[in-house]
């Protein structure tokens, strides 16, 4: 049986909207989303607007409002008004290992297939047959990686860069789930063979520096020029906490005017002791939980719910979280730990957040010079929790003690700040490619001029990650690959085969853990080769338009509608619909775990590495950030 997601989701307009918008980088408004029809606003409102979706005939912008015109955009009737909403890449996971018997640096010559195509059945479909575009909005894609494929395009941004210059790792490391290339060295993606054609749109600068922020409004605008360019497949790994009416209805257009299929992480919040409590109610995150989106959790190796992984009643599929080697940004330095040694005392390790975007932050010993030491101000510091910025007068200032840092030959600028705010700083808004340390908390030092930093980092053409989001990139990298054998089966096929032919993991059926369970894509093709449907029709749902002669169930009653119909369910108009009788609710065709081929513990190489996964929040990295 295939159910669709719960209808309760609408319920969420009335409370989505309750986070305060973003603050405007210059003090002059208030970020919003607007979505309005021709000849509604007027000229002083538009020229603050930017135009980045549709909805039906309503064009969708974004914007910094004043309060006075936020005030008159409320009496405007069929005019709405959304805060904009933030997002975070849901990574937290880049995880490292320590050189051994089986170092990352042996990719460089040999090429393992990960166990993950194995457990999902991806290595036993052919190979892909036909052009299937999968469009990744992440942080950005080393697209010179060796292992990627030649076939990737992407689209710059003023806000975001260079799409092909990876804020991280993030970007790339899906990209390579996604689509690494079979050529002998490094890993296998789920397009390793065949055709394979990446599109990426990046939506942030850098980490934890400038523009290290995501707006739902740049989410949309990714989202359109996506589907515009021809994306079949659309991979966010990223999350937040915040519902907005008005991506959903951007997302459930282009579902069902251009047959996209919308694939997302389902977040990192997840609590184990809550699992093992029985306790399945974790917080939704958007836009996986979206109707029209796959909201993907995780599994640990011993094939089982991840620690991490979240449980709520959106959940639709998991894939393998855990030990997911794939590429790298071989241009970053990723900072993994820094000490502090006074002289020849005893090192001090300390928390920070790496600033600088890590294309010269290497492994190092340096000294610390006074001047290398650079100390916000209380104001400076409140200004960039509430606002997400800092003063024109605050970045000459750091640039300046940039400048003083290395005329005096320093290799890092340090900036710490006073302990007594509201708020914990997660990054700054400023840009700089000098290796740079936000410092959570300073060490008390009494000889400023002997201080010796100790800093490890992370460089290489390949990483681990652990998380929601490389589940994410494992489903869509899957359904790339099995939609190629016949791109004239719908966005509908494809999921109700894949849903119908997963392996069932938990209570049987659907549940709050594993959704429809772990995807056979081996055996959702030969569901769709054998031309069959499922028992139970897609359940109706009040934005999706219905053609005469089209089937839904409501209520385990499948209808079959006599006209085209919209926002009617068949209990509001029955006579739009006809009653075809109960149907089937048991998931009886679903694949079971003693299935030949079905093994997340069949490791190989360097999976069998201990790595440990310790971020559980939404933050960019580890690394020692907050």
């Amino acid at each position: 049986m295939v159910c669709s997601k719960k209808s309760l989701l609408i319920a969420g307009i009335a409370t989505g909207l309750s986070i305060l918008p973003a603050a405007h980088a210059q003090g002059g408004g208030n970020s919003y989303l607007v979505e309005y029809a021709q000849g509604q606003l007027s000229p002083n409102v538009l020229s603050s607007l930017k135009v980045i979706g549709r909805n039906g005939n309503n064009y969708i912008a974004q914007g910094y409002l004043s309060a006075q015109q936020v005030a008159g955009l409320e009496h405007v009737n069929g005019v709405i008004l959304e805060p904009d909403y933030g997002l975070s890449l849901s990574n937290n996971s880049l995880d490292y290992l320590q050189n051994s018997s089986h170092s990352l640096d042996t990719l460089n010559n040999s090429e393992l297939e990960p166990y993950w195509l194995r457990a999902t059945g991806i290595n036993s479909l052919p190979i892909a047959l036909n052009e299937i575009p999968v469009c990744i909005i992440d942080s950005g894609v080393d697209s010179a990686h060796p292992d990627l494929p030649n076939n990737i395009n992407g689209y710059h941004s003023v806000y975001a860069g260079f799409w092909n210059q990876d804020a991280l790792s993030h970007g790339t490391h899906m990209a390579g789930i996604i689509a690494a290339q079979g050529n002998g060295i490094g890993v296998k993606g789920a397009l390793s063979e065949g055709v394979a054609k990446l599109q990426v749109h990046k939506l942030i600068r850098t980490a934890h520096g400038k523009n290290s922020s995501i707006s739902g409004g740049s989410l949309i605008e990714a989202i359109e020029v996506c589907a515009n360019s021809g994306a079949k497949v659309i991979n966010m790994s990223l999350s937040g906490d915040q519902f907005s009416p008005m991506t959903m209805a951007v997302i459930d257009r282009l579902t069902y005017d251009r047959g996209v299929i919308f694939v997302a992480a389902a977040g990192n919040h997840g609590s184990q002791l809550k699992k093992l409590s029985g306790l399945h109610n974790d917080s939704l995150h958007y836009p996986a939980s979206y109707h029209n989106v796959l909201s993907i959790g995780a599994l640990d190796t011993n094939g089982v719910a991840a620690s991490f992984s979240p449980a709520n009643g959106e959940i639709d599929l998991v894939a393998p979280g855990s030990k997911i080697i794939s590429t790298a940004n071989r241009s970053h330095f990723a900072v993994q730990q820094v000490g502090v040694q006074q002289g020849s005392g005893a090192e001090e390790l300390i928390n920070y957040t790496q600033i600088d975007v890590g294309v010269n932050s290497h492994s190092m010993q340096a000294t610390l010079p006074a001047q290398c030491i650079y100390s916000l101000t209380t104001e400076d510091v409140e200004q960039q929790i509430a606002e997400r910025t800092l003063s024109y007068n605050t970045r000459v200032a750091l640039s300046n003690a940039q400048s003083s840092c290395k005329a005096a030959n320093g290799k890092v600028l340090v900036i710490d700040y006073p302990q007594n705010t509201s708020g914990s700083v997660k990054g700054l808004d400023y840009y700089t490619e000098f290796p740079t340390l936000l410092v959570h908390q300073w060490p008390v030092v009494g000889d400023t001029s002997n201080i010796t930093l100790n800093i490890s980092s992370f460089h290489s053409n390949y990483v681990v990650g652990a998380g929601t989001s490389q589940a994410t990139a494992i489903i869509s990298g899957g359904i790339a690959r099995l939609w190629s054998q016949n791109p004239q089966w719908s966005n509908t096929d494809i999921i109700n085969a894949i849903k119908e032919t997963s392996y069932d993991l938990g209570s049987s059926g659907h549940d709050n853990v594993y959704g429809y369970g772990l995807p056979n894509f081996a055996k959702a093709l030969s569901y769709l080769h054998a031309g069959r449907t499922p028992d139970c029709p897609q359940e109706w749902y009040q934005n999706k338009p219905y053609s005469g002669g089209e089937k839904v169930t409501y209520n385990g009653i499948v209808y079959t509608a006599h006209y085209w119909n919209k926002n009617l369910s068949p209990s509001a108009a029955p006579s739009m619909w006809e009653a075809q009788g109960a149907c089937d609710m048991n998931n009886a065709s679903q694949s079971q775990p003693t299935d030949g081929g079905y093994s997340t513990l069949d490791f190989s190489g360097l999976e069998e590495e201990e790595v440990s996964y310790s971020c559980e929040g939404l933050s960019l990295m580890c690394g020692g950030g907050r």
